[in-house]
């Protein structure tokens, strides 16, 4: 099938994003998979779609596209953009691989959980922020060919980032200031001065799994954004390190919480204005009138089937003659009674 062409500015009229997202749906409803999109600022494209037979891909090739360009994107989706995009490429990417050749926008790859984003210029503040990786997949890469915005990578839980820092000689750092706060996973590879990290990381050397993984992932990126004639300079680790979080370590004796409540808390409790707090600390699975649910049993439905009584984990259940009893001194309201009853017998409550 040939590609399929999108014109967004006609006579001077602009395509609505919505006129736009519906046409794209529709062109691959009727199985299209290569489009080239001359956008005018339209936001959300390539994101959230999948082509219409399963073992197929798509390809978007896009020019001056709008904020979020792959947001959500899924595997089996690749998004290339000629020239550069603002805010939010490839918020949330599931999978796609996204190719900005130019500069990215703010919160670029921001909550990216898988698939890869590479982008050929600089990105904004707060990118990388949040990225995470679900062990069930490959973890998310995100390479920048120069530099970042100040708060990058901010409470990152997981993922890859390589940012390379060509041509950024004259910055005072490579990733902006305060950048890695809360970071508590994935790890940061990076070229060039760093200044301003948080107190959570550690920029330590590489080692011989870090620069295999930069010598087989660096050619694709450079070949992806145009530029392989800088492979032999950015393969020269003399100037990298990566970034990792260090361990939390416990800096105070930990306490009871009648005792910080005693000692730290608000006083007379946080609603103690309204109701009288006796101090008095629930557990995790509390019984009897702690309990933030209570079973109640409707003897019309039962068909004495035993299936609540041989299931539930506290033996709360009791039978007497042909009637059920749950102990409240013994229940937990975690509900696996009227989960496993085949006729609804059983029903939970709020207590």
């Amino acid at each position: 099938m040939t590609i399929c062409k999108i014109k967004t500015l006609k006579n001077n009229n602009r395509m609505s994003t919505q006129e736009l997202l519906q046409t794209i749906y529709k062109k691959i409803d009727e199985g299209h998979t290569e489009f080239e999109i001359e956008a005018c600022g339209q936001h959300d494209i390539g994101g959230a779609v999948k082509a219409k037979k399963d073992d197929a891909s798509l390809l978007f090739r896009i020019t001056n596209p709008g904020q979020r360009v792959g947001a959500m994107a899924m595997d089996g989706v690749k998004i290339v953009v000629e020239g550069s995009a603002p805010a939010d490429i490839g918020w949330l990417n599931s999978g796609a691989e996204i190719v900005v050749k130019g500069d990215g926008g703010d919160t670029a790859a921001h909550c990216a959980a898988g698939g890869k984003v590479y982008v050929g210029g600089r990105v904004g503040t707060r990118s990388g922020a949040l990225m995470k990786h679900d062990p069930r997949f490959e973890p998310p890469q995100f390479w920048v060919l120069k530099n970042t915005g100040s708060f990058s990578f901010e409470f990152m839980g997981g993922g890859i980032a390589v940012i390379c820092g060509y041509d950024c000689d004259n910055l005072d750092s490579i990733l902006g200031n305060r950048s890695c706060v809360g970071m508590v996973g994935g790890v940061v590879y990076v070229r060039g001065k760093v200044e301003g990290l948080a107190e959570c990381v550690e920029r330590i050397p590489l080692d011989k799994l870090d620069k295999d993984f930069l010598k087989s992932g660096m050619p694709e990126f450079l070949k992806e954004i145009e530029r392989p004639e800088l492979e032999e300079e950015l393969l020269d680790f003399s100037g990298w390190t990566k970034i990792i979080p260090l361990p939390k370590e416990l800096k105070e004796k930990k306490q009871p919480v009648k005792e910080f409540i005693k000692n730290e808390w608000f006083k007379e409790g946080l609603f103690g204005d309204l109701v009288e707090d006796n101090g008095e600390v629930f557990g995790l699975a509390e019984t009897g009138d702690a309990r933030l649910r209570k079973p109640v049993w409707d003897k019309d439905l039962c068909v004495s089937c035993d299936l609540c009584l041989k299931n539930c984990p506290q033996n709360a259940i009791k039978k007497d003659l042909a009637n059920y009893v749950s102990e409240p001194e013994k229940c937990i309201g975690c509900g696996i009674c009227a989960a496993v009853c085949p006729r609804k017998a059983w029903k939970m409550v709020n207590n």
